[in-house]
């Protein structure tokens, strides 16, 4: 076999020396390279640049999650279930109880005081009522203030909907039950405590000057003038007797014993403690409810026509007792006695209304079952 020659460049050239010949060397198949890594963004800023070509980004649709099911968040914590049957009855009866009570016993002293409970009762019912019934993916309310009365969770909004009717129902019975309270019992109360003591009172004297008066025991000079009192009638009997002094002569007459069913039209006055007694407390005025007072005046009037007596121009009433401090003992006991009787009365509305709310409720849900939205829809 015949030796190559060194020096042929057709031989050289497929040497792989460090000086290869640059015509002679064959081309190579490069590996790819690695791309370099995309710079980072900028940060985002309040202010893009006016000339910067923002490219819209696709959003996803915001699920809507029902109450009780689906992914959202923390729905199933902000949506608790329904108010159960206890719930429905216990909490509107305490709410009755703790506005008849602050109407009864703080409504002369502090008004204030029982309209800032009612305040806090109506907002206590929208707190615990589970308001809503549908989110969307970030626990957000997207049906309204109240839950809707349909589609799926329609049983439940009846539920929300008969606590919240109950529940207002009991604030606004309560205060009612409250003022007829202090009306009528505890007004007479607060003027046996609060009012003036007055002793050797003259039945002479103009009512002004006993203007401030609770308490009132007269002197040995004046009595009840039984023989010229006068039972105006309206329903009930409404008696009227004068006061009179020995001294009385011409002037106007300004104190008069009361009483209800206790005389005839004309004479024969046995109210209270009787002519004998000398003393009494003071009528309240009249309020929204009770008008006692106006229908006492009535008979007041008539008196003075009948006997032809001039009437003082602010006449006070008295109811005639024996004991005034055991008559306001029992005035209190009488106010309490009507909250519980109303607390009563009401909790038979709540068992009632609770009832028939329910009755519907379970209706409507035995209709979904029946047939189902999805299946409706179809």
């Amino acid at each position: 076999m015949a030796q190559k020659d060194q020096n042929d460049p057709f031989e050289t050239h497929k040497k792989g020396g460090v000086f290869d010949s640059l015509w002679g060397r064959q081309p190579q198949k490069a590996e790819p390279k690695p791309l370099p890594p995309p710079p980072p963004e900028p940060p985002k800023s309040y202010f893009n640049s006016l000339w910067a070509t923002k490219q819209p980004q696709k959003t996803e649709a915001t699920p809507l999650v029902l109450a009780g099911g689906g992914k959202g968040y923390k729905a199933d914590e902000k949506l608790p279930p329904p108010p159960s049957f206890a719930r429905l009855v216990l909490i509107p009866c305490a709410l009755f109880s703790a506005q008849a009570v602050s109407f009864t016993f703080f409504w002369e002293l502090h008004k204030s005081i029982p309209i800032t409970i009612a305040i806090i009762n109506l907002c206590f019912v929208f707190d615990q009522s589970s308001l809503g019934d549908r989110k969307n993916s970030r626990g957000e309310d997207i049906n309204g203030f109240l839950p809707a009365l349909g589609g799926p969770n329609g049983a439940r909004a009846m539920r929300v909907w008969l606590q919240i009717t109950v529940a207002w129902l009991a604030v606004f019975m309560g205060g009612i039950t409250g003022m007829n309270a202090d009306e009528t019992y505890m007004a007479q109360f607060y003027v046996i405590v609060f009012g003036r003591e007055y002793e050797n009172v003259l039945a002479s004297t103009p009512a002004a000057a006993y203007a401030d008066a609770g308490k009132l025991f007269f002197a040995k000079s004046s009595a009840i003038a039984g023989e010229r009192s006068v039972g105006f009638k309206e329903k009930l009997v409404y008696c009227a007797a004068p006061l009179l002094d020995e001294n009385q002569g011409g002037k106007p007459i300004a104190f008069w014993a009361i009483g209800f069913d206790c005389c005839d039209a004309r004479g024969n006055f046995k109210c209270g403690a009787g002519t004998d007694h000398r003393g009494g407390v003071r009528v309240p005025p009249d309020g929204f409810f009770a008008k006692d007072r106006g229908m006492f005046l009535r008979a007041v009037n008539q008196s003075a026509a009948v006997n032809r007596l001039d009437v003082d121009e602010d006449p006070i009433l008295l109811h005639w007792v024996k004991d005034p401090d055991s008559e306001a003992a029992i005035k209190f006991f009488q106010a309490f006695g009507a909250v519980l009787i109303g607390l009563g009365l009401f909790a038979l509305l709540v068992l009632l209304m609770v009832g028939i709310g329910l009755s519907f409720e379970n209706e409507y849900a035995d209709r979904q079952m029946k047939n189902p939205p999805a299946q409706a829809a179809a």
